[in-house]
């Protein structure tokens, strides 16, 4: 899968990964999550999302999602699997319909506009010199994402 992450990101697919983070096999097995297994792909342009409790979880799944869509920039929310799915909590559960209000369906519609369609053939994959490149990545990154997650925090009350 670490493959397909490098080409998603690349090309900007709006996509979300909830990782139930665990320690990956060494000298002995460990139900304790250190996040070995998410440091591990931290190079693959993807933006990373932390969760530390139920209710975490549930409040930045929506908005790992929301800042796909309205920003192209695949997402990784990741979480220490034992210690969510051993805990007793109340969670408050994200209401579909509240999330709906928060839907960027401009942006939804030009992911849907982007797919390929034999009708309208486009050319994609082109090469670029490393300048030009990193420039891009990075202004990316900087400019859209951060603006993005403040937007979608300060919404949620976060």
């Amino acid at each position: 899968m670490i493959p397909n992450m490098y080409k998603m990101s690349g090309e900007l697919l709006p996509a979300v990964f909830h990782v139930s983070a665990r320690s990956l096999a060494a000298q002995a097995l460990s139900i304790f999550g250190d996040h070995s297994d998410v440091m591990s792909i931290r190079q693959a342009g993807f933006a990373m999302l932390a969760t530390g409790n139920v209710q975490e979880i549930m409040d930045i799944a929506g908005i790992a999602h929301l800042a796909a869509i309205k920003t192209r920039i695949p997402f990784l929310h990741f979480f220490d699997g034992f210690r969510t799915s051993h805990e007793i909590q109340k969670v408050e559960e994200m209401q579909m319909e509240d999330l709906a209000k928060l839907v960027d369906y401009e942006a939804l519609q030009k992911f849907r506009d982007n797919a390929l369609n034999p009708e309208h053939p486009v050319v994609r994959g082109t090469a670029q010199n490393p300048d030009i490149y990193f420039q891009s990545r990075i202004a990316i990154f900087l400019t859209v994402l951060g603006k993005t997650l403040k937007k979608y925090f300060s919404e949620n009350g976060l």
